[in-house]
C-alpha cells in the first residue's frame, strides 16, 4: 500500500478540519495508517509515495507535490464565523458535474496537477454535520435536522455521495502523474462491505403500552397520521396479533435471524437499556427471558451487540453513561458500539459524549425521515470533535437506510422501497465502502409494517447477490 503525505498550508485553526477532510476522502483508496500529515520541513525526509499540497500557494507544477488543491480563503472565514451558508455560492464542477461549496469554477490543470475547486472545505461541511451545528436550522419536533432543511435537499443530492466524487476527482488527477502507485492492486478501490443492524426498541409486543398504542393512540387519536382505511387495517391486524400463540415481535426477530443465518450475515443488534423512561421509550426489557434467546442466537451467528441509547440520553451525558453501564452488566462484557434512539443527539457534543464513555463505533449519522447519504460518504470515518477541533477516535459507520423511513416518511410502497434499496446498494458497490441498513423488531410484523417482510427478504437477497463482505460493527472497528 503506497504512502500519502499531506501538507496543509492553511491557518492553524482551520488546519485540523482540512487534514480531517483530506484523510477521510483519501481513506476511500488508502489505508488510514498510510496517510500522514507533514510540515514543509519534513517533506524532504518523507519516503516514497504521493505528495499532496492543500493551500493558497504554490499554484504551479512544483516538483515537491504530485497534486495541489487550491484553498479558498473565504472558507476559513466561514468556518471561523459560522452562520448560514449562502446557497447561491454553490457551483458545479465543469468536467464532473458535482456541486462544490468553495473555490473557483475552473477546470483542473491536469498537466500541473492543480484542482481549483476547494474540495477539502466543501467535504468538511458534509462530513462534520456543520449545517446543523452552526447554522441554526429549524429542527423537527424531536430536535433533529430535517432533510427538507438540509443543503443536500436543496441540491437534490440525498442519494449521491458527493464526498466520494470529490475523492474520485482527486484520484483521477493522481493517476495521471503516479500511475505506478495509484493502480496498485493493494489499493482499497471499490472494496464493498455491508453491516446489517437491528434497533430493538422492544422485544415483545404484548404489554400494556402496546395495547394503548394499537387500540387508542393510533385508531382514535391518529398518532401516526394514517388514513381511516390504514387505521382500520392496522387495528384488525393488531387484534389478530395479540390473539396468536407467539408474540409477533419475537416471531419477527426470530425470522430475521433465520434469514440472516441463511445468507451468512452476522448482524449487529442495538439494545435499549432504560433507566429514565421517556414517553418515546418503551419499558426496560433487559430482564425478559427472550433476551437470553437473542444473545444465544447472536453468539451462534457471530453477531455483535451495542447500545441503543434512549430518547433523552443524547442530551444527558450522565444518563448515557448509566445506560451503557447497565447494559454492560446485563451482557457481562464491555459495550463498544452504539446508535441513538430516534437518531436524536446533540450534534456538537456527539463525539465528546461517545469518547467519554469509551464507545468505539457509532452509527447514528443519518436522516431520520429519509434514506440516503447524510455525510455524503460511503466509507466509515472518524467523527470530527467540533468542541476540541480535532478528529476523534470514534469510528462512524453512517446509517443509510431504516425500513420505517420508507413507510412513515417517504410514502413508498414496498416495491418502490425495494428499488430504492437496490439503487443504494449499487451506489455503495460502485464507490466502495460499507452499506449500513437497519431493521427494527417489527420489520416482519405485517400489522405494524405492511410490506416489511417483502422488503427485508428481497433487499437482503439482492444485496447478497452483489457479494459484499458482511461485517458486524466489531469487524468494522477492527479492520477499517
Amino acid at each position: 500500500m503506497p504512502s500519502v503525505y499531506i501538507h496543509a498550508d492553511v491557518p492553524a485553526l482551520f488546519r485540523p478540519k482540512a487534514v480531517f477532510a483530506l484523510k477521510t476522502m483519501l481513506s476511500a483508496f488508502f489505508l488510514r495508517g498510510h496517510i500522514t500529515e507533514v510540515s514543509a520541513a519534513e517533506l524532504d525526509g518523507a519516503g516514497p509515495g504521493i505528495r499532496l499540497y492543500y493551500g493558497s500557494e504554490p499554484l504551479k507544477n512544483s516538483p515537491d507535490f504530485d497534486l495541489c488543491i487550491r484553498h479558498d480563503d473565504s472558507a476559513c472565514k466561514y468556518y471561523e464565523l459560522g452562520g448560514k451558508y449562502d446557497f447561491g455560492n454553490v457551483f458545479y464542477e465543469q468536467e464532473y458535474g458535482f456541486p462544490v461549496l468553495f473555490g473557483q469554477q475552473r477546470p483542473p490543470d491536469r498537466k500541473a496537477g492543480i484542482i481549483y475547486s476547494d474540495l477539502v472545505a466543501s467535504a468538511f461541511y458534509f462530513l462534520s454535520d456543520w449545517e446543523f451545528v452552526n447554522e441554526h436550522t429549524v429542527p423537527d419536533q424531536h430536535g433533529r435536522l430535517r432533510y427538507e432543511e438540509s443543503l443536500a435537499s436543496r441540491l437534490g443530492i440525498g442519494d449521491t455521495p458527493v464526498v466520494n466524487q470529490y475523492a474520485e476527482h482527486m484520484m483521477d488527477l493522481l493517476r495521471g502523474v503516479k500511475p505506478e502507485v495509484t493502480h496498485s492492486p493493494a489499493m482499497r478501490g471499490s472494496w464493498f462491505g455491508a453491516c446489517i443492524t437491528h434497533d430493538l426498541d422492544r422485544i415483545k409486543k404484548r404489554y400494556k403500552g402496546t395495547v394503548k398504542r394499537e387500540f387508542f393512540d393510533i385508531p382514535v387519536l391518529n398518532a401516526h397520521n394514517l388514513s381511516l382505511k390504514q387505521r382500520y387495517h392496522r387495528l384488525v391486524g393488531s387484534a389478530r396479533d395479540l390473539l396468536r400463540p407467539e408474540d409477533t415481535y419475537q416471531a419477527s426477530i426470530r425470522a430475521m435471524f433465520r434469514k440472516e443465518a441463511e445468507l451468512g450475515i452476522p448482524p449487529t443488534v442495538y439494545f435499549k437499556s432504560i433507566i429514565t423512561k421517556h414517553r418515546n421509550d418503551a419499558a426496560d426489557y433487559l430482564h425478559e427471558p427472550f433476551m437470553n434467546e437473542i444473545l444465544s442466537e447472536l453468539s451462534g451467528m457471530g453477531g455483535s451487540c451495542g447500545l441503543h441509547a434512549s430518547y433523552t440520553a443524547g442530551y444527558n451525558e450522565p444518563l448515557f453513561t448509566a445506560e451503557k453501564l447497565k447494559l454492560e452488566r446485563r451482557l457481562g462484557r464491555d459495550v463498544l458500539h452504539h446508535r441513538f434512539h430516534y437518531l436524536r443527539y446533540h450534534p456538537r457534543r456527539l463525539a465528546a459524549v461517545l469518547r467519554k464513555s469509551d464507545i468505539k463505533t457509532d452509527s447514528s449519522v443519518g436522516w431520520a425521515s429519509r434514506a440516503g447519504f447524510r455525510s455524503a460518504f460511503t466509507w466509515p470515518y472518524y467523527l470530527f470533535d467540533l468542541e476540541r477541533n480535532m478528529e476523534s477516535a470514534v469510528l462512524e459507520v453512517p446509517l443509510m437506510m431504516m425500513e420505517v423511513q420508507f413507510y412513515n416518511y417517504m410514502n413508498m410502497n414496498p416495491e418502490q422501497a425495494l428499488q430504492h434499496c437496490r439503487k443504494q446498494a449499487d451506489t455503495v458497490r460502485k464507490y466502495g465502502g460499507v452499506l449500513c441498513w437497519n431493521f427494527h423488531q417489527h420489520a416482519l410484523d405485517e400489522a405494524e409494517t405492511p410490506g416489511g417482510s417483502f422488503l427485508f427478504k428481497e433487499s437482503l437477497d439482492y444485496l447478497s447477490s452483489l457479494k459484499p463482505v458482511f461485517l458486524t460493527l466489531s469487524d468494522a472497528h477492527e479492520n477499517l
